[in-house]
């Protein structure tokens, strides 16, 4: 099977088997620091859903592709950051974070809902269509 890359192209697009397959833009904001949360987050004007989450945590490496796909699906409309508390883990005490993952969605900077732990596809749709309405 042959698969032939285009050039920067936007969106990004991929040929294979002479059939035409476009890929959603979608990145997702992984926060460094405090200061990176303070630009990308709280000063977004766009919906931002933040994923405090962890490498060793087994429901987190669940949730995380589930959300990224249903956000990726907004097209723009609300972003996607996550924040590793064993980096960042003032972030993880600003926010009451005591379990992970935590999934808190903000606009204008103004922290909107929570959730925690691992839910099912149609309660992410809700959440993240909530946020978005």
């Amino acid at each position: 099977m042959e698969v032939l890359r285009t050039p920067e192209s936007s969106p990004p697009e991929i040929f294979l088997k002479k059939k035409l397959i476009r890929l959603n833009k979608f990145e997702c904001i992984n926060i460094q620091d405090s200061e990176d949360f303070n630009s990308k987050v709280l000063q977004s004007s766009t919906p931002v859903i933040v994923d405090f989450h962890a490498t060793w945590c087994g429901p987190c490496k669940l949730l995380g592709p589930r959300l990224e796909t249903i956000v990726s699906e907004k097209k723009g409309k609300v972003l996607l950051a996550k924040v590793d508390i064993d980096e960042i883990s003032e972030l993880a005490i600003d926010y009451g974070v005591k379990s992970v993952p935590t999934v808190i969605s903000f606009i204008n900077g103004k922290q909107q809902d929570t959730f925690i732990g691992l839910k099912e596809d149609d309660q992410i749709q809700t959440f993240v269509d909530n946020l978005v309405q």
